[in-house]
């Protein structure tokens, strides 16, 4: 063989060896409320680069009228993940109550149930901007589509207030990313065999004609999809909001919540415990994920198990400031980090 072209060979061969690019694994986050979170060594140990906190549209004005969530629980947070470098997703929502009351027409004067003007939504959020400057991620309005939020009954509203953020960003040349739509893959009926989704599709349609501003990102809380083990919901919405990208804002298995994981709806997942239940709904979560190449990010809700009631979906056993004990989904998810 003459000697140029068995170096010619010899080069075609090491190409051959070299393994493809893999794609871009999918940023994986904690959707988490409380800032003890930065301080527990197992959060620690997950290495995530991003969290995602929830609070009140107005939680800047309320602080001057005696409900200080900034100072109790905001301003530690975002403290907290930028001293660990991490970065925050701020989502808003209605005002601090409990919302589960705004179902009935007679509670919707109630401060919690109660649609911001275009004008407070502004002045509140400019302000919470100007207060937080390493706040540069964005959701405009958390969950819109569901019942507890007063955008359900507005996503005319709710577009409005994603304009709204996106004008505000531009005007303090803060380079937001901001998620254009946060919505919940809300079924007609969620226990379905086949579900359909043709109210949250309407609802999408109105808020994407009222919108303006580029849908370059939208959020999904697919729980019903992660924890029935299907991809109905996601696939929907997906359709619908027509996005470039799209991040899973809320999302993961459920440990405790409802109707899940009662003994009926474990013998029919054919899992033993809650814990094996989680376990196995965090693991279809990922399995999901890899059959949509747009979907970006997720993050995984929540840290602390036992915090909340009626609804627990912690990786850890613990409630904020208590030693934490990690269940088994959360070694699920730090194998993807």
């Amino acid at each position: 063989m003459r000697p140029k072209l068995s170096a010619l060979l010899l080069s075609l061969a090491a190409l051959a060896a070299v393994p493809a690019s893999a794609p871009a694994a999918v940023q994986v986050g904690i959707s988490e409320n409380n800032a003890p979170m930065f301080s527990d060594p197992n959060f620690q140990a997950l290495g995530v680069k991003t969290t995602r906190l929830v609070t009140a549209f107005n939680s800047i004005s309320a602080q001057f009228a005696g409900d200080d969530e900034i100072s109790s629980r905001v301003a530690p947070y975002l403290a907290a993940a930028n001293a660990a470098g991490i970065e925050p997703l701020v989502a808003f929502e209605h005002a601090r109550g409990a919302a589960e009351i705004c179902k009935k027409r007679s509670n919707r004067n109630k401060p919690q149930c109660r649609l911001p003007s275009a004008t407070e939504y502004e002045q509140n959020l400019r302000a919470f901007l100007i207060t937080f400057p390493s706040v540069r991620v964005i959701a405009p309005w958390n969950e819109a589509n569901h019942f507890t939020q007063p955008t359900a009954r507005n996503p005319k509203a709710a577009a409005r207030f994603t304009d709204i953020a996106t004008r505000v960003c531009a005007e303090l040349n803060r380079g937001c990313t901001i998620i254009a739509a946060d919505v919940l893959d809300q079924a007609n009926s969620a226990s379905a065999k086949r579900p359909k989704y043709t109210a949250t599709v309407k609802w999408i349609k109105k808020f994407r004609a009222a919108l303006t501003s580029k849908r370059t990102i939208c959020g999904i809380h697919n729980y019903s999809d992660v924890n029935r083990f299907r991809t109905t919901g996601t696939k929907a919405l997906i359709k619908a909001l027509g996005c470039k990208q799209y991040w899973l804002t809320e999302t993961g298995g459920l440990y405790d919540f409802a109707s899940f994981w009662g003994k009926t709806a474990r013998k029919r997942a054919k899992c033993s415990s809650a814990q094996n239940c989680q376990l196995k709904a965090t693991k279809y979560l990922f399995k999901l994920v890899k059959k949509y190449k747009q979907i970006k990010r997720v993050y995984v809700y929540t840290w602390f198990g036992g915090a909340q009631p009626r609804f627990d979906a912690g990786l850890v056993k613990g409630r904020p400031g208590e030693p934490t004990v990690p269940r088994r989904a959360y070694y699920e998810v730090k194998k993807r980090i």
